[in-house]
């Protein structure tokens, strides 16, 4: 079966419950460097921010990446006063460390709704702000290997065309297929194309939003960690920082990798943990893979300059002290680990053993002791996609590796991203776990966000989103 983008990257999590304990006896304890990475070179291009904490807010958000612009964009568009809190560079971390797809194509059927809302909100992105913002609607292609392959594609149209008529994918097959993509040495039955799937180039394109969300009233303040938050009476009031406190009655939580460790220190256990994601880019080549897409085992994308990313097949989920706290939470995805994950002891457990989980207003946290999270590269991944790439399309052969990064993906058991009022807490909001696509999803995430905040309904079905899934006893449901 071919292996989706999403199973690429999102992992959610998945073989870290079973993992974790192998993992631990399998191997040298405590031999390799850690995953987790401290940067001090961002990947994503400068914004000039503010360094004035105002006095008062009608909302907070913690985080500047993707998540939270978004939020604070419609937060913003609906007349909230909106500051946007972010402890380092704004899209310092996963937000410029990522493969740059927005798509929907062969997405899971539960979350089609929302990535194809957030499609159109790049769409308008890509005029809103007076500057290119690196959306660019390439389309995107599934390789598929088998008759079973594409006879589940025909399966997911149908039910994807019936559920969201505007679905534009089409499977090719035949002769077409050789006109749709360049010929390569790899034999596939046929192709899952979606023309309206695009691409965005991480190192800017998250940058360029934030200095249009300035343009339009949204104030961020860089660097500057949110330390914890001030409630009184159970409702929130304010929020404590290290440039000093700010008043606010609400407060969004999009803290991406760094979210849970936010949350525990509030009493909040929330289930998400890191994942290591590995990537690549290769000189020009003549007659290169258009848009972006995947095969059994490599995935692509063609930048803007010309250049083309390639993704892995296997991604790393480090050992920390959260692997063991977490484990009943990710249990249920073990059965959907098969070759996705590989879970990995390193420095990062020892690492977490000494990082704090609870501290005070007035006390230095993890957030300004690491103001830029990066992750380590597996050299062996990169490697095997190349080599995969290059098997099925030699005009790669002699492609030359320009940069190899990584970054870490929050996850969540379910592959799924929360979007929610936490419960018992009256005002707080949450907005991550996008299991590796935040890029695409963000913008109607925090568009959805923003409606719940203002007391709307919702463009989009927020159902599978809650917070509360974890605890109320609903099914599980991996969606991948």
């Amino acid at each position: 079966m071919t292996l989706s983008r999403r199973k690429f990257l999102l992992g959610a999590g998945t073989g870290i419950a079973g993992g974790v304990l192998g993992g631990f006896l399998g191997a040298t304890y405590g031999a390799r460097p850690g995953w987790r990475l401290e940067s001090q070179i961002p990947r994503a291009e400068g914004v000039a921010t503010s360094d004035t904490l105002p006095d008062e807010a009608d909302v907070v958000v913690i985080g500047g990446g993707i998540a939270g612009l978004s939020t604070a964009l419609f937060l913003n568009q609906k007349g909230f006063n909106t500051v946007v809190l972010e402890k380092g560079v704004v899209a310092g971390e996963q937000s410029s460390r990522a493969f740059g797809w927005v798509y929907s194509n062969h997405w899971d059927l539960g979350k089609l709704e929302l990535a194809n809302r957030s499609k159109a909100i790049w769409q308008g992105f890509a005029s809103r702000f007076g500057e290119d913002i690196g959306f660019r609607q390439t389309g995107n292609y599934s390789l598929l290997a088998s008759d079973d392959d594409v006879t589940a594609s025909q399966q997911w149209l149908d039910e994807a065309k019936r559920i969201q008529p505007q679905t534009d994918a089409r499977l090719v097959t035949g002769g077409e297929l050789d006109r749709l993509l360049p010929s390569g040495a790899g034999t596939y039955k046929g192709v899952l194309h979606q023309p309206s799937d695009g691409t965005a180039e991480p190192r800017y394109s998250v940058s360029r939003i934030a200095r249009g969300a300035m343009s339009e009233g949204v104030r961020i303040v860089s660097p500057c960690a949110a330390r914890t938050i001030d409630r009184q009476g159970g409702r929130i009031v304010g929020v404590y920082t290290e440039k000093g406190y700010i008043r606010a009655p609400r407060v969004v939580l999009a803290g991406g990798a760094w979210s849970s460790l936010f949350a525990g220190n509030l009493g909040v256990h929330l289930p998400q943990l890191t994942i290591a994601s590995s990537m690549q880019r290769l000189g020009p080549v003549d007659n290169a893979l258009p848009g972006a897409g995947y095969g059994p085992d490599f995935a692509w994308r063609q930048m803007d300059t010309g250049e083309t990313a390639v993704g892995v097949s296997t991604n790393v989920a480090p050992i920390t002290t959260d692997s063991f706290r977490m484990l009943l939470d990710f249990l249920p995805a073990l059965k959907h680990s098969g070759d996705l994950l590989k879970v990995r002891l390193s420095s990062d457990f020892f690492a977490s053993l000494n990082m704090a989980s609870r501290w005070s207003a007035n006390e230095i946290t993890p957030f300004e002791q690491v103001r830029m999270l990066s992750g380590s590269v597996d050299e062996n991944e990169v490697n095997t996609a190349l080599a995969n790439l290059r098997r099925a399309y030699p005009q790669y052969e002699n492609a030359e590796v320009r940069e190899r990064w990584a970054g870490m993906i929050d996850a969540t058991p379910d592959s799924t991203q929360v979007i929610s009022e936490v419960p018992e807490h009256d005002g707080l909001f949450v907005i991550t776990g996008f299991s590796g696509n935040g890029l695409t999803t963000a913008p109607a995430s925090g568009e959805m966000l923003a409606e719940m905040i203002a007391g709307e309904a919702t463009t989009c079905d927020p159902s599978i989103y809650r917070f509360s899934r974890f605890t109320d006893g609903s099914e599980y449901v991996f969606r991948h």
